[in-house]
C-alpha cells in the first residue's frame, strides 16, 4: 500500500540509509498526525535532529539496535546476527525520579519485544548513540578499505593497532561532548568484532556494491563534533578522506585530473 492508502499511523518507523532520512520522511509524511511518534534506530549521528525539526523533539525516539542484517537481493534479507536494541526519548526527557525512561519509550520498547525483536529502554540514548557510533567508526571504514570481515580486523596487527586508535581518538571526542561512558570501550570494539567475527560490514557491502556509504554521519560527523569543541580528529578525517576516495572511484569518476 501507498503511505495516502494507508492513512495517520500511531508510529513510523525510520530505517533507512542516514543520507535518505529527509527523502523516507517526505514518502511518510501521509502516515504522520499531530500524534505520531517517529522512531529511529539508524547507524550514525543527525537522524533524530533531523526528524525532530518536523514533529519535534518530543515525538522522536531514537535508538540503536545488534541486530545484524544483509541484504542479499529485491525483497531477501539474511539475517545476519541476533543482538539487544535500544530505545530512548530523543529530547532526553525522563521520569520523575530522573533515572527511568519515558512512558511511550518504554511502551514502543514493549511493542518491539511483543513482535521478537528484544528491545531494552533506555533514558539516555544519545550515551547508547555514541557507544554504537565508536563501534562503526572504528569497525566500518577498516573494513571498507581493506576489505577484510569484521573479525580480521583484530586477527591483523595493523588493523589491530588501527582500531584502537580510532576508539581512543572518538572516545576523548565523546568525552568533550558530555558523553559519560561505561566500561572499556576499546574491549567492547573488540568483542564486537569477535562476535561478529564473520560479518561483512554494512559499509563494506556498500563499497562491494559501489553504492554510497554512510561514512558522512558517522566518521564524518565525529569529525564535525571534535570541530564544534575545537579539537581536531585526524585519524577520523583520514578515514573519511579514504572512504570517500574509494567512493568516488566507485562513482566511475575515474578520469579526473587534479587542477593545478
Amino acid at each position: 500500500h501507498r503511505p495516502e492508502e494507508i492513512g495517520v499511523a500511531e508510529a513510523v518507523f525510520i530505517w533507512v540509509k542516514s543520507y535518505d532520512t529527509q527523502m523516507a520522511l517526505r514518502h511518510a509524511l501521509p502516515l504522520i498526525g499531530d500524534h505520531t511518534q517517529l522512531i529511529s534506530l539508524q547507524n550514525g549521528l543527525g537522524n533524530l535532529e533531523v526528524l525532530a525539526q518536523s514533529v519535534g523533539e518530543n515525538r522522536v525516539l531514537g535508538g540503536t539496535t545488534a541486530q545484524g542484517a544483509t541484504l542479499i537481493g529485491d525483497g531477501r534479507v539474511r539475517h545476519a546476527g541476533e543482538g539487544m536494541t535500544l530505545l530512548g526519548l530523543y529530547s532526553g526527557k525522563k521520569a520523575a525520579n530522573g533515572e527511568l525512561p519515558d512512558a511511550e519509550v518504554v511502551r514502543f520498547a514493549k511493542m518491539l519485544q511483543n513482535a521478537g525483536i528484544p528491545t531494552q529502554p533506555v533514558a539516555d540514548v544519545k550515551t547508547a548513540l555514541w557507544h554504537k557510533l565508536i563501534v562503526n567508526a572504528a569497525i566500518n571504514p577498516l573494513t571498507a578499505i581493506t576489505g577484510l570481515k569484521n573479525g580480521q580486523l583484530i586477527e591483523c596487527e595493523e588493523t589491530h593497532l588501527l582500531l584502537g586508535t580510532v576508539v581512543k581518538e572518538t572516545v576523548e571526542i565523546a568525552l568533550a561532548e558530555g558523553i559519560q561512558l561505561e566500561g572499556d570501550v576499546k574491549r567492547h570494539v573488540e568483542d564486537v568484532c569477535r562476535t561478529t567475527a564473520t560479518n561483512t560490514s554494512s559499509m563494506l557491502q556498500d563499497v562491494l556494491k559501489r553504492r554510497r556509504t554512510e561514512i558522512d554521519a558517522i566518521n564524518g560527523a565525529i569529525v564535525a563534533t571534535a570541530a564544534e569543541r575545537g579539537l581536531s580528529a585526524p585519524i577520523n578525517r583520514t578515514l573519511t578522506y579514504l572512504v570517500k576516495a574509494i567512493e568516488f572511484q566507485s562513482s566511475g569518476a575515474t578520469n579526473h585530473e587534479p587542477t593545478a
